[in-house]
């Protein structure tokens, strides 16, 4: 079998956009079957499925949802194996609420993407109080002795950060829309 792993720049590829997809497919897959060790077990599926396929993918089409559609299916495997055994949703109703996860991932992805292009407007020493805070879970306690000020002023200045980020995702994606 043709395997990524035959082709050193297949599977650089392959892993480049798994590990932009990977947290996204799970939280796809748990959104469906709301079972984490159900979820856990078809994922490890759908990411074998997604190796060996890869092969067969089409990098003209979003892997994201390539890789949606390969979950789905692995969704309704389990289903099919396990709907004797406990109450589960409809297959309708399983495909409904797909599409609308499917669709709140894009919208999630194009709301970070904003975030990520928003950041890029702040000063340095503004990313770097937000990384603190909230990427180094740095209290404001700790902020403020590192600055030299007062743990209001931490507080003051991350609800203006976080303002300024907001108004600028909500531009960015107004404008993305009216476009």
């Amino acid at each position: 079998m043709n395997t990524p792993a035959d082709h050193p720049e297949s599977s650089e590829s392959f892993f480049r956009q798994f590990s932009q997809s990977d947290r996204k497919i799970y939280g796809y897959i748990l959104a469906l079957v709301l079972d984490v060790a159900a979820a856990e077990d078809i994922f490890q599926e759908t990411c074998v499925i997604l190796w060996k396929e890869y092969p067969r993918y089409d990098p003209e089409r979003s892997f994201l949802n390539w890789a949606y559609g390969i979950a789905f299916n692995q969704i309704r495997k389990y289903r099919r194996t396990f709907q004797n055994q406990r109450l589960i949703f409809s297959d309708a109703l399983v495909t409904v609420l797909a599409e609308d996860v499917s669709q709140m991932a894009e919208e999630q992805s194009e709301r970070q993407l904003a975030l990520t292009r928003c950041l890029e407007n702040l000063s340095s020493p503004e990313r770097d109080l937000l990384d603190s805070y909230y990427g180094d879970r740095q209290t404001a306690a700790m902020l403020a002795e590192r600055g030299n000020c007062s743990v209001h002023a931490i507080y003051k200045t991350i609800k203006k950060l976080r303002r300024a980020l907001h108004e600028c995702v909500t531009r960015r994606l107004s404008s993305e829309a009216s476009s």
